[in-house]
């Protein structure tokens, strides 16, 4: 069972490569440079922004099945943080598809859809920074949403709305450059644009040297931001939990 999950997990990641470049290829048929951008440049923004989605994956019901099962009562009880239990377990789950979902899909789409190398090797350094921060980013904000489930009973709606936005405005979907501007100005207000275009955006040169270091000082401020607004979200939520009975 274990062995068809994996390889199931890989092929599905290599079909949703293939599909979304089809489709780009085809919007770029008529014009191989749409927007100022190349289509080879777009193909490898689409394969590396489905490579991360593959290894961002994270337990949205987690946190939801403890406290509805009332487990959570005896996890606190445990001499551990409870919020580094729960991210460690997340970490760990994204440590194993590095190792054994990323690198062979990676292999692969280098091969098959040619993807660019690093625009530098600086660059491909502060990819992988800018990449680790972004899931940093994205899990204080699921943890945001997670927390919801010790005041409502299922979190399925939430953590749908939730991923939806992820999925558009962190141009994990569609590469941000093609928004209409005054959606882009917004995002920029936002910390989705953090979680996946930052990264991919350092990794193709689309971020100017100069501006670089600001990027990665966004997606630390938001991380801060983040985690100091879940941490207030736990306090909250551990005195609701008392309030219930356990």
């Amino acid at each position: 069972m274990y062995r068809v999950d994996y390889f199931a997990g890989v092929i599905n990641t290599l079909v949703m490569i293939f599909v979304n470049i089809a489709i780009w290829k085809a919007i770029y048929e008529a014009d191989d440079n749409l927007g100022g951008v190349q289509l080879k440049v777009v193909m490898t923004y689409i394969a590396l922004a489905f490579l991360m989605q593959c290894i961002f994956v994270m337990e949205d019901y987690f946190i939801e099945s403890k406290v509805t099962s009332g487990l959570i009562s005896s996890d606190l009880l445990k001499p551990i943080s409870f919020r580094a239990y729960v991210f460690s377990y997340n970490v760990g789950s994204s440590v194993f598809r590095v190792l054994m979902q990323l690198l062979p899909t990676l292999v692969i789409s280098i091969f098959l859809f040619k993807l660019l190398p690093p625009f530098s090797t600086e660059m491909g350094i502060l990819f992988f920074f800018s990449a680790v921060l972004g899931y940093l980013v994205l899990y204080c904000l699921n943890f945001i949403v997670w927390m919801s489930s010790f005041w409502f009973y299922y979190t399925f709606s939430l953590v749908t709305i939730k991923d939806a936005l992820v999925m558009v405005l962190s141009g994990a979907l569609i590469p941000l450059w093609f928004l209409p501007q005054w959606l882009f100005n917004f995002v920029k207000l936002t910390p989705f644009e953090s979680i996946f275009f930052t990264p991919i955006s350092i990794y193709l040169g689309q971020v100017p040297a100069a501006d670089i270091k600001t990027a990665i000082i966004k997606q630390v401020a938001w991380i801060v931001v983040l985690a100091l607004a879940g941490h207030l979200l736990w306090n909250a939520a551990k005195h609701k939990l008392v309030l219930q009975g356990g």
